[in-house]
């Protein structure tokens, strides 16, 4: 009975793909509710259960918590208000078990685990006894790559967390106690080889593929590696790789991470950088070449989570949208806004957001300048500068109706969010690189670097007469990781990344936290000079704005902090775990790795706040 339940939904859901979508792959439709075994004996049925975990199931955790948990977490974002319901918990450290938005990312990425699972436990063998079994197979991988997806953003941001595998079994009874970080990422590890065998190379525009699985596979195995770097694995994670110690575990997960990465940017020709950064991000390029994985909504549909509510809750000028809904009220962090400025290359700042100074000619299109002058009212010179002069969001943001061709609706833009770019790619492929050490001198791994770069710079070098890019020879991890912080603002990667790098280097993450990082850097004479790009600054209230006079956009020399005139003080910590104590984070500043579980799963599963075990994976 629960199992017709649930092909109910999935079949009442899809058929609403009938509406105009991103891709022709979900322009289908559907009866009504189907007994198990008459369903899925064809292809195409199998393919439309699939479809559907591109769309709603990840609707919780994308409209709500993407931004907040992943941007907002490691300061990309500035809140103006103290709102529990908005950005500003997750600023500020000071979010709860019951903060709200927190058990819908949750619900969210659990509803796609367990759709996935009802595809690989019961759609896909039902297929198996009907049509080709590479075809099933295939659709298999597709679902195994979601569930990988979504364990890859649990684990990031709860570190232990249940593995479920067979949800009828736990619908009335909640009963899962954690497993284990290094397991639930070797689960993932294990599904994505699964879905890298038995994905197609190409596909539908907008459906994964082997190359998806890679890309993501990549992700992974550096993610275990930082781990295994660390000293945090264990003995049988150790004995499954064949590998002497933790050092010569993360050298191991090095290499796969470099095969797997290094097959996607030189094995195939289907996907590739785009030459602009900001035509990424423009409803009209959806699932461009550059995209591995992209949510897919509905195009306009207004049904709840069928859409993209995000271009009216990222944009903060309704006059922009011309009428559709914008409600956002954060802003870029003033040391991001900072790193992009002085080091980010101008396509990318203005991809990422409304740097004052810039003038856009495809969004703002109704109005009487025909485009949009950031920095001005309503984005209009004419009207004079604005008196807000706090940088707003531009990635995530389409535009109008008549910028997006009457793709974008009220609370719907149409945009596909991707969750996997290629440029990611070649950052995992040098970070694979650099391996165990911290600093990189390969130029053959460099190049893919100095791609990503340049694509940044593409204005200046085009533009500019006196601007020169200098290929890199010598890269740091600190440069690294600006890099992934800036090309990935506003995707939801930024805490994972600096996660990631915890798991062996705590102290400087902690330090970047808690506005207390010094890099020294080396001038011109050979001196030791402070770099203050990694000073965060967290909740630095600024101004940045245009000069009317030379009409050049700078800081402005009174930038205010808060009103005691100090950073804030964040004081987060990674607390280690008292002796018989298995809840991982009891509030939001003792443990870096976890965020708290939401109140309302340990309050009907008791289990979560005990041991968390060990994933046996050999059943």
């Amino acid at each position: 009975m629960k199992k017709n339940i649930i092909l109910s939904m999935v079949f009442g859901m899809v058929a609403m793909a009938s509406f105009t979508s991103c891709n022709d792959f979900l322009q289908v439709s559907a009866t009504n509710q189907k007994e198990m075994d008459k369903s899925f004996t064809t292809y195409d049925e199998l393919r439309l259960a699939t479809a559907y975990l591109y769309m709603k199931p990840w609707f919780g955790f994308h409209s709500t918590r993407l931004f907040a948990m992943g941007d907002a977490r490691g300061n990309n974002i500035y809140g103006d208000n103290n709102n529990e319901t908005g950005y500003a918990p997750y600023c500020l450290f000071t979010d709860k078990p019951n903060t709200p938005g927190l058990a819908d990312a949750w619900n969210s990425l659990y509803i796609v685990v367990t759709q996935a699972d009802y595809i690989i436990n019961d759609y896909a063998p039902q297929g198996r006894m009907h049509f080709e079994e590479r075809l099933a197979d295939s659709c298999e991988g597709e679902a195994r790559f979601m569930r990988a997806a979504a364990y890859y953003y649990l684990a990031s941001y709860w570190h232990d967390v249940p593995v479920m595998e067979n949800p009828v079994e736990h619908t009335n009874a909640f009963n899962l106690a954690p497993t284990r970080f290094e397991d639930v990422i070797r689960y993932g590890i294990r599904d994505l080889e699964y879905a890298a065998e038995y994905l197609p190379l190409s596909d539908a525009d907008g459906r994964v593929t082997r190359y998806s699985a890679l890309g993501l596979l990549a992700r992974y195995y550096v993610t275990l590696a930082a781990y295994a770097r660390g000293g945090h694995c264990t003995q049988s994670t150790l004995d499954y790789y064949e590998a002497s110690d933790a050092h010569d575990l993360a050298e191991i997960l090095y290499g796969l991470a470099k095969t797997a990465a290094g097959e996607v940017i030189t094995g195939q020709g289907r996907y590739g950088l785009m030459e602009d950064y900001e035509e990424i991000f423009r409803v009209q390029n959806n699932n461009c070449k550059e995209v591995l994985f992209a949510l897919q909504p509905l195009q306009g549909v207004d049904s709840y989570g069928m859409g993209n509510s995000n271009g009216s809750g990222l944009c903060s000028y309704s006059e922009l949208l011309n009428g559709l809904s914008a409600y956002n009220s954060s802003y870029i962090s003033y040391d991001c806004l900072r790193m992009l400025v002085n080091s980010g290359g101008r396509s990318r700042l203005r991809a990422n957001v409304l740097c004052p100074g810039e003038y856009y000619d495809y969004i703002g299109t109704h109005t009487a300048e025909g485009g949009w002058s950031a920095g001005y009212k309503g984005g209009q010179k004419a009207a004079g500068l604005e008196t807000n002069k706090k940088v707003a969001f531009k990635k995530q943001v389409v535009g109008s109706a008549e910028d997006t061709n009457n793709i974008a609706i009220s609370g719907n833009s149409g945009f596909c969010t991707p969750m996997l770019r290629l440029s990611e790619v070649y950052l995992l492929y040098v970070e694979a690189c650099m391996g165990t050490k911290d600093e990189l001198t390969d130029r053959n791994a460099l190049q893919y670097y100095d791609d990503v770069r340049k694509r940044a710079y593409k204005l200046e070098i085009e533009n500019d007469p006196d601007f020169r890019y200098y290929d890199t020879n010598f890269l740091t991890r600190n440069d690294l990781m600006k890099e992934y912080r800036m090309e990935f603002f506003m995707e939801g990667l930024w805490w994972p990344t600096l996660v990631r790098r915890s798991f062996y280097d705590m102290k400087w993450v902690t330090e970047f936290i808690n506005n207390e990082l010094v890099i020294m850097t080396e001038g011109a004479e050979g001196e030791l000079v402070r770099s203050d790009e990694w000073d965060s600054n967290r909740w630095y209230a600024y101004y940045y704005t245009v000069n009317k006079t030379t009409e050049q956009a700078a800081f402005s020399s009174d930038s205010p902090r808060q009103s005691d005139a100090s950073k804030l003080a964040v004081r987060a910590t990674h607390a280690p775990l008292a002796e018989g104590d298995y809840v991982h984070s009891k509030t939001s500043d003792d443990n870096v790795w976890a965020f708290s579980y939401p109140e309302v799963e340990s309050t009907r599963d008791p289990l979560l706040n005990t041991a968390p075990v060990a994933y046996n994976f050999n059943k």
